[in-house]
């Protein structure tokens, strides 16, 4: 797939120009990498395989929002099972919290991170401003404090162990790549302690991917190619954030 062409040097070559300039300075070496460099897939880690869970909102009875012909349970599972395939390609395990149109309660979705000891969370969500709106763009979430539950069963040894702080640096890292990718409105990141990011015993996130009550944008969403961008977006983002903190730790 086109994103995991854009391969990322050894880890240790990194090592060495984080000391330089210091753990940001590394962040945007390694997204500058990922888009300058067309080298065949290979595998990313050095160490264990990270594993991510990948939300897809609502399903069942639960449709979320429906406008402009697109129904959120529907366009929010294409978009996650995208991200499951770039991420796959990446050599990153997925665990998708539904494959097709079935129901779990927020705790149910959140639990799973605990339950596979993921290294990181993302939910993928579309956003509605009201019928005819011409609100559009992308926008991420992160919760501002984690749950007594998430802490618990935040594993000591994971290198994205770190709280709210690693959500907030996610999310600015996945609002960045998707908006990068799509050319969608910047919404920014917001914080707000959303069940199913909050009880993520993880690095959690929660991206809005576009507004289908604009009729504009929903005639974006509804286009595959589209689609793949946001996709590829989040992908990237969740892989440089998961890569970044893999050289910090080492």
């Amino acid at each position: 797939m086109k994103f995991y062409r854009s391969v990322i040097l050894s880890l240790q070559t990194v090592v060495a120009f984080s000391a330089l300039g210091g753990s940001a300075f590394s962040l945007v070496w390694l997204e500058e990498r990922q888009a300058a460099e067309s080298l065949p897939a290979q595998r990313l880690w050095n160490e264990a395989t990270p594993l991510v869970v990948v939300d897809a909102g609502h399903g069942g009875h639960d449709g979320g929002a429906v406008a402009n012909g697109v129904i959120e349970k529907n366009m929010s599972l294409d978009i996650a099972s995208r991200v499951k395939r770039e991420l796959e390609a990446a050599g990153v395990r997925v665990v998708m919290t539904r494959s097709g149109d079935s129901f779990l309660s927020l705790d149910e979705r959140a639990a799973l991170a605990g339950r596979h000891e993921a290294d990181a969370f993302v939910s993928v969500h579309l956003n509605t401003d009201g019928e005819g709106s011409d609100a559009e763009g992308v926008e991420t979430y992160f919760a501002e404090s984690q749950t007594l539950s998430a802490r618990q069963f935040m594993p000591a040894a994971s290198v994205q162990g770190r709280g709210v702080e690693g959500s907030a640096e996610f999310a600015s890292t996945v609002q960045r790549l998707v908006c990068g990718a799509t050319q969608a409105a910047d919404r920014g990141i917001k914080a707000r302690d959303y069940a199913v990011v909050a009880r993520a015993a993880c690095p959690a996130v929660l991206v809005e991917c576009g507004f289908i009550t604009s009729a504009s944008e929903s005639v974006r969403l509804k286009q595959e190619g589209y689609r793949d961008k946001v996709a590829d977006g989040i992908a990237r983002g969740v892989v440089l954030f998961l890569q970044s903190h893999a050289i910090r730790a080492s």
